[in-house]
């Protein structure tokens, strides 16, 4: 199982990687400036600027956001009850049932 999530992870960063360079690779390719009107002022700035800070802000927050989670999943308390080792002994034997002429007439549901 840990091999599975081994292999998980890394083909997640790879894809990761990939998606960073594209968007990198993209906003180089429109380094034109561009005006944002925000409510009171006017910001000239770069397209390539106007792409990579919202990504670099949103890669920050789900990484916080996964830290988060993983902290409270370590915190989270184990599931209490009763575990194979603690079952009382079976008072009824179990008979080993003949499968291949079972009457299926005869079974109280």
């Amino acid at each position: 199982m840990a091999d599975v999530k081994k292999t998980l992870l890394s083909i997640q960063q790879v894809f990761l990687l990939i998606v960073a360079v594209a968007v990198v690779f993209f906003a180089f390719l429109n380094l034109d400036p561009v005006t944002i009107n925000l409510f009171f002022t006017t910001v000239t700035t770069s397209v390539a600027l106007l792409l990579l800070v919202p990504l670099a802000a949103g890669m920050m927050l789900g990484w916080v956001g996964g830290r988060l989670r993983a902290g409270r999943k370590a915190k989270a308390p184990a599931a209490v009850g009763k575990g194979p080792a603690e079952l009382p002994p079976a008072e009824e034997k179990i008979e080993d049932v003949d499968w291949q002429n079972l009457d299926l007439d005869k079974i109280d549901v």
